[in-house]
């Protein structure tokens, strides 16, 4: 898997390092979506949707893709 450090701003993983894998071409993507499931505080008979946080590929600063985070699709309704 071919991959280039990227730093993610905002959202639930703000601040964080971590890889992504380039696509065919072998450039980073433009969007990367992560899916998000919560810890359970009571007992429900269902669980909850994923929320899926989209990041946008903003900046380059020195040899890391900067990516920041749009409200959740979730959230904005």
């Amino acid at each position: 898997m071919a991959a280039v450090e990227a730093w993610f701003l905002g959202g639930p993983i703000d601040g964080r390092l971590m890889p992504v894998e380039v696509v065919a071409d072998g450039s980073p993507p433009a969007v990367v979506k992560l899916p998000q499931t919560g810890f359970y505080v009571e007992p429900s008979k269902f669980p909850m949707p994923a929320v899926e946080h989209v990041y946008v590929r903003m900046d380059r600063l020195d040899d890391l893709e900067v990516y920041q985070c749009l409200q959740a699709a979730s959230a904005a309704t």
